[in-house]
């Protein structure tokens, strides 16, 4: 079995694990709220931690490996739809969320919720908060490329064949799960035609050992952050790279496609929302106002994820670049990507999952 078939074997067992958690020990009764979350333990246990230390209000947290990111939770509510044990859902995505709100499985939002975001991050439907986002940017390691005038400028940079060679091989996640998926949906909904070449050629260079195919984002960090490892620079997030700058690795940050012409850098936000027919409406609503506050924004700004703040009024610190301001974000259609989730899903595994 080849290195994507062992990817994908892992994706089936997390996702089956998760999926089996109401057998064994799953909190289907009493006054917990349930929240179904694809966001790292690490990173959103301390937020909700303190919703309930500030509320007490129990909250089972439910949460997925890295290898099934977001899609474990993804399956699990629409199985789970006609009768549903979540009463949160929070996400570290958009993508999926869009698509189990045109399956009906959320709830509307309560009023007001949504008013303090700007327009461009609102659902026009009304069921999902997109907060807290995290860019899709390059890591590049400076001792393998000292000179900032050889970084790489582009996403379209893993197919240049200036890089490939003996260390200068790049990295990029397979695009089948997590924000990775999302991001080649995003790109495939924008424009096929250019997008199917693209990704059609970043698995052909895979195949050929040109470029360093892995499994997820935090591995193509840290392939980047060793300087052993031959790898100058990779496609990941800006929660990654800034573990890796935490850490003290020889990396920097590159927002990627700002030029004239370029599509610009995606930000995938976080979203949340409350399911349809949760137990505990009351405590789910205010549990998911307690996240989509300005306090909770910019605890996960300040926090070691260093997400990107999608309202002006909530601080951050300065390493933390915003859209719009320290750079061109991407335009994108959420709502077509989240119709395209699927159709696009076939095409990947194709490319990516070994013969």
């Amino acid at each position: 079995m080849g290195r994507t078939g062992f990817l994908l074997l892992a994706v089936v067992v997390a996702v089956a694990a998760f999926l089996l958690w109401p057998l064994f020990g799953g909190d289907r009764a009493g006054d917990r709220v349930v929240v179904y979350c694809s966001v790292d333990q690490d990173q959103s246990q301390p937020v909700v931690a303190a919703f309930e230390q500030s509320t007490g209000t129990p909250v089972t947290l439910v949460g997925e490996a890295e290898s099934a990111r977001s899609v474990g939770v993804t399956r699990r509510l629409e199985m789970e739809k006609d009768a549903p044990v979540a009463d949160v859902l929070w996400a570290n995505e958009i993508m999926h969320t869009v698509a189990l709100r045109d399956l009906g499985v959320l709830a509307p939002l309560p009023s007001g919720v949504a008013d303090p975001f700007p327009a461009a991050w609102r659902d026009p439907k009304g069921t999902y908060v997109a907060f807290a986002g995290r860019a899709r940017i390059l890591l590049v390691n400076t001792k393998l490329l000292p000179d900032a005038k050889d970084w790489p400028t582009s996403v379209e940079d893993l197919v240049d064949p200036k890089w490939g060679g003996d260390d200068r091989r790049p990295a990029v996640a397979a695009p089948l799960t997590g924000t990775t998926y999302t991001h080649a949906v995003a790109t495939l909904t924008r424009d096929a035609e250019k997008a199917q070449a693209f990704w059609r050629k970043v698995a052909e260079r895979g195949a050929k050992g040109e470029v360093k195919v892995v499994p997820g984002n935090g591995a193509v960090m840290r392939m980047v952050s060793d300087a052993s490892n031959g790898v100058p620079w990779g496609l990941t997030d800006t929660d990654d790279a800034r573990q890796a700058i935490e850490r003290g690795d020889p990396v920097a940050v590159v927002y990627p496609d700002q030029g004239e012409g370029r599509f610009g850098t995606v930000v995938i936000p976080n979203t949340v929302a409350l399911v349809r027919g949760g137990k505990h409406a009351a405590k789910a609503e205010a549990l998911l106002r307690w996240l989509v506050s300005s306090e909770s924004e910019a605890r996960l700004a300040a926090g070691p994820i260093a997400n990107i703040p999608l309202r002006d009024t909530v601080a951050a610190p300065s390493h933390v670049k915003r859209p719009g301001k320290d750079f061109r974000a991407a335009s994108v259609d959420w709502d077509a990507v989240g119709r395209d989730r699927d159709r696009w899903r076939g095409f990947l595994q194709t490319l990516f999952t070994a013969k």
